[in-house]
């Protein structure tokens, strides 16, 4: 076990865990830019939902609440990065309730990417904070964008790619038709292991492995509630596969004993 400060030597609460896009770097008008193949690419949108937050303990997984603030009501938090000049205008931590006593028991960290559901299929104006962005929303029958990123091509305005991560194959009749169910959830987990090595909870993520090998031209959007080209498949594999989001910490992992 660690001892000492436990995860924390600064004046952050436990639970407050910042997210950083490494690769992502300030363009004009302070958007956001990003570099893929060589190309670079301007961010017109980046963001996403997280739900279902869970801490392993010797073994056993106790579920959590978010912290209730502008950006996260105890079930859901929603990360959005806007802004590469101020950083109050994003979203990007998370504020886990938890205390530090059990925190420095902990040995994993998981989250969904997603949402539950009940919350994805609620109606438009039974919405409420953070589910009620109509940005990342389509249909009461598809429900919400998990994920959602755009990307525009600085030397050519006019290319434009888009990926968003919603349910697919939902029953129903009509865009607002309650569904009973969805063969394709496409909600994705991450589990994040808490070595002895993660001195601070910071978590790095990184644009370029979501979208690693995937050709940006080849669609202009990639919507998996609908049949997604085989380059979208592409985005949904590395979210799945690739360590886009890792903590801030040393290659090296020794296991908490």
């Amino acid at each position: 076990m660690l001892s000492g400060c436990g995860f924390f030597g600064n004046d952050r609460a436990p639970g407050d865990i910042p997210v950083t896009f490494t690769d992502l770097t300030r363009g004009e008008d302070c958007a956001y830019e990003v570099t893929v193949d060589k190309t670079s690419w301007k961010v017109n949108y980046l963001a996403f939902y997280l739900s279902n937050p869970e801490v392993k303990v010797e073994g056993r997984w106790i579920p959590l609440d978010f912290k209730v603030n502008d950006w996260q009501s105890k079930d859901v938090a929603f990360m959005h990065f806007q802004n590469a000049c101020d950083d109050k205008q994003n979203r990007d931590h998370i504020m886990l309730d938890i205390n530090e006593a059990l925190l420095d028991r902990v040995t994993e960290l998981r989250l969904t990417l997603g949402l539950d559901f009940g919350e994805n299929h609620t109606a438009q104006a039974d919405q409420v904070a953070p589910l009620d962005k109509p940005t990342m929303f389509q249909s009461v029958n598809i429900g919400h964008n998990f994920f959602r990123v755009e990307l525009q091509n600085t030397r050519e305005p006019s290319s434009i790619w888009s990926f968003l991560l919603a349910s697919g194959g939902c029953n129903g009749s009509t865009p607002e038709t309650t569904p009973s169910a969805c063969a394709k959830p496409n909600r994705v987990t991450v589990t994040l292991p808490m070595a002895q090595n993660v001195s601070d909870l910071n978590l790095l993520a990184k644009l370029q492995q979501i979208l690693f090998r995937v050709d940006l031209d080849k669609v202009a959007e990639c919507n998996m509630a609908k049949a997604p080209d085989e380059s979208c498949k592409k985005v949904m594999k590395n979210l799945t596969g690739r360590d886009w989001l890792k903590w801030d910490a040393p290659d090296k992992v020794y296991l908490k004993s």
